[in-house]
């Protein structure tokens, strides 16, 4: 095999960067950026998620930044965790729970500044590199928040800022809410997907309903590659 499909080091990244093919040179710069190192007390860690719920948990309570969570996941102090498409650092842990501590942008630019006690919110750890990935790169970093403007029998729409319309991509990949999801319309800052009974049982998307507000983020590789071809 060729030196850049085996290897992701940064030899890997300078043998592909010699080949003068503008694609491959965007390509190669999203996936490093995708799998950049995050160290912590000397441990190198990889954040990233793939949009398949795991659990739904419910919130136990909200102490001013600290939500704790009622869960069956195997959780140990400082890993990463996606709660409704967030990424949160585990503070602390009991039996059946754990908790999160939030910044206060993350309550401002997420629909976390709704949430209460008794709410359930869906939970995926990070992704191990030798798991699958069965949805698509998720980061856990929310774009925006979005409203469902309309529901028709499985087809879900919703209403997002007009200044991220270029990352909505027919047949492409959008996280509502943490779930990955296909987009099955777009027209402008209108898109929707379509909710399989699987998923609305599965997640807390089953409670969505016209006026419901959820948290958006956007396909990584498709916001890099807008950049670099639109910066």
């Amino acid at each position: 095999m060729k030196p850049y499909m085996t290897k992701y080091s940064s030899s890997w990244r300078r043998t592909v960067l010699k080949k003068d093919c503008r694609f491959r040179r965007i390509f190669c710069n999203m996936f490093y950026q995708i799998t950049e190192k995050k160290k912590r007390a000397g441990r190198i860690y990889y954040i990233m998620f793939t949009g398949i719920i795991e659990e739904k948990g419910r919130i136990k309570k909200i102490v001013r930044n600290q939500i704790f969570i009622e869960s069956d996941l195997e959780n140990k102090k400082g890993d990463s965790i996606a709660v409704q498409g967030i990424c949160f650092t585990v503070a602390d842990v009991g039996e059946n729970e754990f908790s999160v501590q939030a910044m206060r942008q993350t309550k401002r630019i997420t629909t976390m500044q709704d949430w209460k006690r008794g709410d359930y919110v869906n939970l995926e750890r990070a992704l191990k590199f030798d798991g699958r990935i069965g949805g698509h790169i998720v980061l856990g970093h929310i774009d925006e928040v979005g409203k469902c403007i309309r529901i028709k029998k499985n087809e879900y729409y919703f209403q997002a800022g007009s200044g991220n319309a270029r990352y909505l991509i027919p047949k492409g990949s959008i996280a509502l809410d943490g779930v990955s999801l296909t987009l099955s319309y777009v027209s402008g800052n209108i898109f929707a997907v379509s909710l399989i009974p699987y998923t609305l049982k599965e997640t807390t998307l089953g409670r969505l309903r016209v006026g419901s507000f959820v948290n958006i983020e956007y396909d990584y590789l498709g916001k890099l590659l807008a950049r670099r071809i639109n910066p």
